[in-house]
């Protein structure tokens, strides 16, 4: 089930900015998930990366970019996903951002960052000083200009560095798997074509990136010189990548634009699911479970047509019928932190003592395996505040919260929480623990605006 949300994160906005909290619009999704933890853990793993500790998040933003911030965390934007024509291209992506983590250049960028603010600071002392001494403002102004720009040269010429040693990590990592380096070629040739229409002709120098030019021949004469056949990647990854497309075309574009690309006469697997979700946002319901049928009669033992049919069910007020099928769902893929979270979402609504049993105990799973879902928290209050267990509730309000950085409510609803729970039991040491960082995150914010 996509679900579009903002999640708060930290990021080093440029060398000359403070660390700032930016809400990202995310696209949460089980399938499309799923199909990009199978590109990325092998990645992973060759690069001596734990897939444990990584986290893809999925942007909504139309550009072809890909990040990682915040420690190990993977950003790929929904632009980059549906310009994707084939899975060896994100492979190449997400093999070239493993190469930032593996490497290490946040930790060391950060150090970086610093040393530029302190280069900054001291060519505006500088400055100054030469005004005082020669009474010309003139100079001051030559001295912070010419410093700030030679400080600017030295920090993107180390992160040109970082890009070229990510792209080198990126083709080992892709030799070890027996995958071609190829899609890093389509991928900078795709960038190339956008370059010219945002930059026109920018100051080498004054890149975050190599010239692309200069990537693309960087990366096809490895791909040359490989054994690995062109365009090798195992084949399953090519239906994943062509239903996760459609899906996402399905979701975030009209209904009369999906079907023009995936017309009737198309009767493929992933035009199925685009059409599917395109008649269930018409809404034209019928339609979209004739479509959504076929598909569950075809592979009655794929999770994500049954969780797509509950999705389809549940909010067209057919909540019994959406039940069985996100159970089903459930059932083929128990460990899915998403559709348990929409199981017990669904659980909720039939309001009986039995079924709020279960959801309490799905969305428990729920946020165990994937706590950075603020939907699953707040699913999981309202299910205790449905059994009247009001302190447990406050305590998933609080981690919603925290999750929001809204540190007020977190610090409030935490409060809540200590006082109701038993004296010393996990729960009240897990509302303790939520309490400690919302004052921690709040005395960092304050810090950070203080004017000294």
């Amino acid at each position: 089930m996509i679900r579009i949300y903002s999640l708060i994160f930290s990021f080093l906005l440029t060398f000359l900015q403070s660390t700032i909290a930016l809400a990202i619009p995310l696209i949460r999704d089980a399938e499309i998930e799923h199909a990009l933890r199978s590109y990325a853990d092998p990645i992973f793993r060759t690069a001596g990366v734990n897939p444990s500790t990584t986290k893809i998040f999925i942007v909504q933003d139309s550009g072809l970019n890909a990040y990682v911030a915040g420690g190990a965390n993977m950003f790929i934007n929904s632009g980059l996903i549906m310009a994707a024509e084939t899975p060896d291209i994100l492979i190449g992506v997400m093999a070239h951002e493993t190469g930032h983590i593996a490497g290490g250049h946040l930790i060391q960028g950060t150090e970086k960052i610093k040393n530029a603010q302190l280069g900054t600071v001291l060519t505006f002392v500088l400055g100054a000083a030469s005004a005082v001494v020669s009474k010309k403002p003139e100079a001051a102004a030559a001295i912070i200009t010419g410093g700030q720009n030679t400080i600017a040269r030295n920090f993107f010429s180390y992160t040109r560095a970082n890009e070229q040693a990510a792209d080198q990590s990126a083709m080992t990592t892709l030799d070890k798997l027996g995958i071609s380096a190829n899609g890093m070629v389509k991928m900078f040739e795709m960038l190339k074509r956008n370059e010219r229409k945002q930059f026109g002709s920018p100051d080498p120098y004054m890149l975050t990136h190599p010239l692309t030019n200069d990537r693309i021949e960087f990366v096809r004469n490895h791909v040359e010189k490989s054994k690995i056949p062109l365009g090798q990647y195992p084949k399953s990854y090519l239906i994943s990548q062509q239903r996760i497309v459609a899906k996402l075309y399905g979701f975030i574009q009209t209904p009369e634009r999906t079907l023009q690309k995936y017309p009737a006469s198309d009767k493929s697997v992933p035009a199925r699911i685009a059409r599917a979700v395109a008649y269930y946002k018409m809404p034209n319901i019928e339609s979209s479970l004739i479509e959504i049928n076929s598909l569950i009669e075809e592979a009655p033992k794929d999770p994500f047509f049954h969780e797509l049919k509950g999705q389809i069910l549940f909010e067209n007020g057919r909540s019994k019928e959406a039940l069985e099928s996100y159970k089903e769902a459930a059932r083929l893929l128990p460990n899915s932190s998403l559709i348990l979270a929409d199981l017990g979402k669904v659980e909720i609504s039939q309001k009986t003592p039995a079924a709020l049993g279960s959801a309490i105990a799905h969305l428990k799973k729920s946020v165990s395996i994937d706590n950075t879902n603020p939907a699953a928290w707040r699913f999981l209050a309202t299910a205790y505040g449905s059994v009247s267990d009001l302190p447990m509730s406050y305590l998933a309000l609080a981690e919603e919260a925290l999750l929001q950085n809204d540190t007020e409510t977190a610090t409030r609803m935490a409060n809540l929480a200590i006082s109701g729970l038993k004296a010393g039991s996990p729960a009240q040491r897990n509302a303790y623990d939520v309490k400690n960082k919302a004052e921690d995150m709040k005395k960092q914010e304050d810090k950070k605006n203080s004017p000294l």
